[in-house]
């Protein structure tokens, strides 16, 4: 019996279903190298992908399991994915034959347990859940990598799933895998193996997590991301600037939430943080704020006359951080540069005129040591200037246009 490494049998079984479907489909039809579609490179054995995987691993994966001849023939393969990769798959057919035993070795022994790595390390506190639980999410990786902190919406249910797992609210879980149907509107499989995901997942909590299986049934359904981004794109540019990031990410209690309720508020809606159709409604019909011209036009110095706290905190972070370079606080984009090489110059010419003095090795190591040092706390100063003058444009900006 093969190791099973901590996640339950049904977890197992699920993943090779879903992959494979059966020993006898394996048999039939897999035994050679396929081309799964979307961005998969070319696929042997149970769902072993060789286009998203590095030669080194490969090799070290499948030497000794299969004739040389098949492993120097796929190694070819490694990086190679997408439509590049069918055409590959096809002329492979020929060369390489794997036998099921073969398959299944290499799945649990080596695909198990380095996706159950990349599992623990993009999503931590997994090991806490039931073994159907932690299974699922093995299931979810096997297919979509260690996504967790991808940006954009097309990541954000992996994102959740990382921050249910963080703060125990298991019982969100299973509504963002089933949301992840959203990703692929034409391929049936996957759709159906988020819902056996999803299924599986609640059958954990009931057996090992009872009070996120007893919350289930008042869980809200999911607002597709997609649906997200386009609110929290929409709240920005009526300003709200208070929604944070365009992620597709509705976090409960968070930043988007609180951009909801303000503008629920304003247009008398009823004050609940969520996305529903009144509220699509109320947004599609609202309109940017009016700005007078002396506002579009306005820039970072009339802000400063007027008391804005933003421009006054920007001010005292740049003038430490030009001081800290040497520049002093208007130190001004052009001038930054200019100032960098005014700066590398200097060390140079420095450099020449001591070059002669005969000082001995000892000394040039302390010389050289705090010149490391000056450098380290110019490059730092500099750094934090450019931040804090980032801040600033981004204020001016979105106070021209009447979001602050």
């Amino acid at each position: 019996m093969f190791d099973l490494h901590a996640i339950s049998q049904a977890a197992f079984d699920l993943i090779v279903e879903s992959e494979v479907s059966s020993r006898e489909v394996y048999e039939h039809r897999y035994r050679h190298p396929e081309w799964p579609g979307e961005q998969s490179g070319v696929t042997i054995g149970i769902g072993y992908d060789v286009g998203q995987t590095s030669r080194a691993q490969f090799i070290a994966d499948w030497t000794g399991k299969i004739p040389d001849a098949m492993v120097k023939a796929l190694a070819k393969t490694c990086g190679v994915t997408g439509v590049p990769a069918r055409a590959l798959a096809q002329k492979l057919r020929a060369v390489v034959d794997i036998p099921w035993d073969v398959a299944e070795d290499v799945f649990s022994n080596h695909d198990v347990p380095r996706y159950m790595a990349m599992l623990r390390h993009g999503c931590p506190g997994v090991d806490e859940l039931a073994p159907d639980c932690k299974g699922v999410l093995l299931s979810v990786v096997f297919n979509r990598g260690a996504s967790f902190s991808n940006a954009g919406p097309r990541f954000a249910e992996m994102r959740d799933i990382r921050s249910c797992v963080k703060s125990g609210n298991l019982e969100r879980i299973p509504g963002l895998i089933r949301s992840m149907k959203r990703l692929w509107p034409d391929s049936r499989g996957l759709r159906d193996r988020r819902d056996a995901e999803a299924a599986l997942f609640e059958r954990g909590l009931e057996t090992a997590h009872p009070q996120a299986f007893a919350a289930l049934a008042s869980v809200p359904d999911h607002v597709d991301p997609d649906t997200v981004a386009h609110v929290q794109q929409k709240l920005r540019e009526l300003g709200y600037p208070q929604v944070g990031a365009v992620d597709g990410n509705l976090t409960p209690h968070g930043k988007t939430e609180d951009a909801i309720l303000a503008f629920r508020n304003k247009n008398g809606l009823p004050l609940t943080p969520t996305i529903d159709d009144d509220f699509l409604t109320a947004l599609a019909k609202a309109t940017p704020p009016q700005v007078s011209e002396e506002r579009a036009n306005a820039s970072a110095s009339d802000l400063r006359e007027q008391g804005s706290d933003t421009i006054s905190f920007t001010d005292k972070v740049k003038g430490w951080g030009g001081r800290l370079f040497g520049g002093g606080t208007g130190l001004g984009v052009t001038g930054a540069l200019g100032l960098v090489t005014e700066k590398a110059t200097a060390i140079s010419s420095a450099k020449e005129a001591v070059g002669g003095l005969g000082i001995s090795e000892t000394g040039w190591v302390v010389i050289g040591a705090a010149v490391v040092v000056l450098v380290v706390l110019a490059a730092a100063g500099l750094a934090v200037w450019f931040v804090a003058d980032k801040i600033e444009r981004r204020h001016v900006d979105d106070y021209r246009a009447g979001r602050a």
